[in-house]
């Protein structure tokens, strides 16, 4: 039916809506439509930027997708809030919009799926588009989510996948995340605000070990996460090389030993996490992360959330981890890297709050140098007297590059001074370095004066022996 009337019948008769009718004018004539993102929603947004269409029956939705199952400009369809308990409104459209080989970014918003039905319906769809690699299912209604299992496993084009706010039950994401394992590229997975627990955890570390190796993002904040569960997941992802973002935030049941076991993926050698969000932690969670800190230079943000169990002995252990003062080449040492850790005024410590910008900036060796100039004010020489007059122009081009580092408001190093105190503390031993490097050497001259004079005795010794044992030899022959 649709085709034979395609070009024929009048956009007006479809519609009532202006702007529903200017939409599928465009879309119909499939060529510069400049359609690339298209929103189906209840009612029109204040943005007038979009592209949005509010359905009004059977006849417009049909069309509808049948435009859309031709289109080749549409990217972007982003289904909001539609009712669909007409299911004869419903069917028609992604009847239509099976044919589309455009669209890649599938968004799903408050609605009720049916039971699942609305997952039987875009099997199609999903087995006829290769180009479909973003799929968000975000605070909808059903208890068909073993049917999403089907559509997920005919295609293995996505690359990301957003259940977010459905409340799906573990059962129902295990098969759903057994399903991924057809889709190896995967790089995003964002399963915040739903019920899974230790079932859906195995499958989950099952496929990230065996079928999907190359995930960058993983969401599992407001679940049903236990110690247990995190002791499944943790020997998975400390091996992960790839995971950049773990968000584990509002899993309350997750206790402060699970907490100190995360810490450990961030001591391991494989780790690449820049953004870590973590449940609720106390002081002895905190300090495992701290010292996990030390020998990370990968992470970026760690998120503590909702931080009321930490005292000041916590927030004083990350400090430290962040800019240890005990000497020179412990600030150095320190982790420069952590810039941010959940919102900083909602952490009272001023000294870590100072840290934490300090970290903020790019160029790590300026970070560095500054908590060095702050914490350090007198530079103790003495231990670089055994590389003689090198190391003294490697302190001037310090200080030099140090002076032009732009610091810290109400924060001056006083550059000139100390380097002039570093020198002169420099000179003053030198006259002491250089007897001590004199004595020295006399002393391992006489050492290898008697090493040569024992291997000589030992060689006089041995043609002593030689001539002994002969001459007994000689001695013992008859006349």
């Amino acid at each position: 039916m649709y085709d034979a009337q395609a070009n024929s019948i009048k956009i007006e008769d479809i519609t009532t809506d202006e702007s529903n009718r200017m939409i599928l004018k465009r879309m119909r004539r499939n060529k510069d439509t400049n359609i690339f993102t298209l929103y189906i929603q209840d009612h029109l947004s204040d943005d007038v930027g979009y592209n949005e269409y509010v359905p009004e029956g059977a006849k417009d939705m049909g069309w509808l997708g049948y435009f859309i199952g031709k289109s080749n400009d549409l990217e972007e369809l982003y289904i909001n809030d539609v009712d669909t308990s007409n299911i004869d409104v419903i069917e028609p459209f992604f009847s239509g919009l099976t044919n589309n080989r455009s669209i890649h970014t599938l968004n799903f918003y408050g609605m009720d799926l049916l039971g699942g039905k609305l997952f039987t319906m875009m099997v199609p769809f999903f087995k006829n588009n290769p180009t479909i690699n973003n799929l968000a299912i975000c605070a909808c209604n059903s208890e068909g989510w073993s049917l999403l299992a089907l559509v997920l496993g005919s295609c293995n084009s996505l690359t990301e996948l957003t259940l977010w706010n459905n409340n799906i039950s573990d059962e129902g994401l295990v098969d759903i995340i057994t399903s991924l394992s057809m889709h190896p590229r995967l790089s995003m997975l964002e399963l915040e605000d739903n019920c899974l627990q230790m079932n859906g955890c195995m499958a989950l570390a099952t496929l990230l070990k065996c079928s999907v190796t190359g995930l960058q993002q993983l969401d599992l904040s407001s679940n049903e996460l236990n110690d247990e569960c995190v002791g499944v997941l943790v020997p998975v992802l400390k091996n992960y090389s790839h995971l950049e973002s773990l968000r584990l935030s509002n899993n309350t049941s997750i206790t402060s030993k699970g907490c100190q076991y995360l810490a450990t993926i961030l001591e391991s050698p494989n780790s690449n996490l820049k953004e870590l969000n973590l449940p609720p932690v106390d002081d002895k969670a905190l300090t495992a992360f701290a010292r996990a800190l030390i020998n990370n230079r990968s992470l970026h943000e760690l998120n503590l959330n909702y931080n009321q169990a930490i005292t000041d002995e916590g927030w004083e252990v990350l400090s430290k981890s962040l800019c240890d003062t005990s000497s020179i080449d412990s600030t150095f040492l320190s982790n420069h890297t952590l810039r941010f850790s959940g919102r900083l005024n909602g952490v009272p410590s001023l000294r870590l709050r100072t840290m934490l910008t300090l970290n903020s900036r790019d160029d790590k060796k300026e970070v560095a140098m500054i908590k060095i100039l702050q914490h350090h004010d007198d530079f103790d020489m003495v231990p670089f007297f055994e590389w003689e007059f090198k190391v003294l122009p490697l302190m001037i081009d310090w200080f030099q590059r140090a002076s032009s580092i732009t610091m810290p408001s109400n924060y001056d190093p006083n550059i000139g001074s100390r380097k002039l105190s570093s020198i002169y503390q420099f000179v003053r031993c030198m006259p002491l370095l250089y007897v001590e490097t004199y004595l020295i050497k006399e002393l391992e001259d006489i050492k290898a004066a008697q090493k040569q004079k024992e291997e000589e005795l030992v060689i006089l010794e041995e043609r002593k022996k030689s001539i002994m044992k002969r001459l007994g030899q000689q001695r013992s022959i008859p006349a």
